[in-house]
């Protein structure tokens, strides 16, 4: 109730500081407005306030917004909280582990589906490219050590590292297949134990 008091007490106050301000009498004020001088002088000693619509209109007549006729001079109106469903936050959304999964599962796929095409291409050319599908394999495990490196677990680096080696044999294998080297496969072995080593060394430095 004292709140209200007050709030009228302002108000009254800001409507005679603006009439006066605008050289306006109280008679002239009620004119423009359709009331009384009776009514604007009775909004003036506090002991009535105007509807919405009026306030709306005679803020708009002193040039000033209805909040600045509901303060005192200088004074900030109080700011309104924001819903929660307008605050934003810097927290990553859920699921970002899957989007991480797709974009590593989009670039794969993109890999063997251009290498496909240059596969059929050279089909329909009748020319052997066949050497696309080849390097697709090494390209593939070389794009799962790069994402595993950014975004996935640290227990799967032996497995994809010795996936990309194996597939760096198959390739030169099929490079060199005119020659039957297929021997070198045998290579993977040292090889992939060599990866086993170097993925214990940095476990250790850790």
């Amino acid at each position: 109730m004292e709140e209200k008091q007050d709030l009228t007490r302002i108000l009254a106050a800001n409507i005679a500081a603006r009439r006066k301000s605008a050289g306006m009498t109280q008679a002239g004020l009620a004119e423009k407005l359709g009331y009384s001088d009776k009514t604007v002088s009775k909004w003036e000693r506090a002991e009535g306030v105007p509807d919405v619509l009026c306030l709306k209109r005679m803020a708009d007549l002193f040039g000033v917004k209805v909040d600045d006729l509901l303060h005192l001079p200088g004074e900030e109106p109080a700011a309104e909280p924001m819903p929660e469903a307008s605050v934003q936050t810097t927290e990553a959304p859920a699921g970002t582990a899957l989007n991480h999964g797709a974009v590593a599962a989009i670039a794969v796929i993109g890999v063997w589906m251009l290498a496909a095409l240059i596969y059929l291409i050279g089909r329909f050319c009748a020319v052997d490219l066949s050497i696309a599908l080849g390097i697709a394999v090494p390209v593939t495990g070389l794009l799962a050590v790069i994402f595993n490196g950014l975004w996935g677990k640290k227990e799967l680096t032996f497995w994809l590292c010795s996936f990309f080696v194996v597939g760096i044999l198959f390739l030169l294998c099929l490079i060199l297949r005119r020659y039957d080297v297929w021997m070198l496969m045998w290579l993977s072995v040292p090889a992939v134990a060599i990866v086993w080593i170097s993925c214990n060394i940095m476990k250790r430095k850790k």
